[in-house]
């Protein structure tokens, strides 16, 4: 039985051969949340081993999310907590979990290894980082990648985060501009924060922390959650540079003290950045939501 969670976005295979990336919230002790990704099929560009897995998430963001469980036959098991049902997995039905760490030193750092996927540029790119904070997932950290997928970078602890969100915008470039993500419209400036071309290779990353959702303490303890119910609109303030709003999930105070939090990544940048915004989500006195799957949300500056 699986006794610790290695936090968001740590590739999870299950015994009825889901292949799925943890979600990196609190849960009961018995469960695991996942994104399913993939499913065994009979033919496609994704192999592991012998077996064909076909995608089925054609995008993050709870539009995405909710079709990936369809398409998986996740058995949903209703949560109170999160006022929702949730995709659950046992422990015990696990079949192969990743440690993001371990795949990166075995595949990335390991002398024999070293350069087995010639990928050098990502040591470029993380050269000024601490080592020991890095990890990987996706299609690399599964051994499923092809010519043309993205190196999917988790980037652990509020400093090395920090310190990554900078090198990346500076060093990569803009490959795509989005405002909607699975539903959550995001309106802001267009900037490789999170998504971009470096030296011909597509990289993305994601900040997390140390043990699940313990940047936020609204949300790092299972037993004290309390997700708000109501709609509302609202124009608030965000003090800038928390660095808690790269950390998955991105998670700051406004002006007034109260938590903004989003299960969406990619406003993250928007938190991090701080200033006078408008927001669209769940929300009580002390917190306001979005990009949950019963209400995507919005934010813009």
């Amino acid at each position: 039985m699986i006794q610790l969670r290695y936090g968001h976005n740590s590739t999870i295979i299950t015994k009825d051969l889901i292949i799925g990336v943890e979600i990196g919230i609190q849960s009961p002790d018995e469960f695991i949340p996942i994104i399913p990704k993939y499913v065994a099929c009979e033919k496609s560009a994704w192999k592991r081993h012998n077996l064909n897995f076909c995608r089925i998430l054609s995008e993050y963001g709870p539009y995405g999310i909710n079709e990936a469980i369809k398409n998986s036959n996740i058995k949903m098991i209703y949560d109170p907590v999160y006022r929702s049902p949730m995709p659950y997995v046992k422990k015990e039905s696990i079949l192969i979990y990743n440690n993001p760490k371990s795949v990166f030193k075995e595949n990335f750092l390991n002398s024999s290894k070293a350069f087995k996927y010639n990928e050098e540029s990502i040591f470029d790119l993380i050269n000024d980082l601490d080592i020991d904070n890095i990890g990987i997932t996706g299609s690399y950290a599964l051994g499923m990648q092809y010519e043309n997928s993205d190196i999917d970078l988790v980037i652990y602890g509020e400093k090395n985060s920090e310190l990554f969100y900078n090198i990346f915008i500076n060093k990569s470039k803009i490959i795509e501009c989005k405002n909607i993500f699975g539903g959550v419209f995001i309106n802001g400036p267009c900037i490789q924060w999170r998504r971009g071309m470096y030296k011909n290779k597509v990289y993305s990353w994601i900040g997390v922390p140390e043990n699940i959702a313990s940047h936020c303490k609204a949300l790092d303890n299972y037993n004290r959650i309390e997700i708000p119910n109501k709609v509302m609109n609202l124009d608030i303030k965000i003090p800038e540079g928390q660095v808690s709003a790269l950390l998955y999930p991105p998670c700051v105070k406004d002006a007034n003290g109260r938590y903004i939090i989003s299960f969406e990544y990619n406003a993250g940048y928007l938190f991090y950045r701080g200033g006078n915004l408008k927001i669209s989500g769940l929300s009580n006195d002390k917190m306001i939501v979005i990009g949950t799957r019963e209400y995507p949300g919005k934010i813009s500056i």
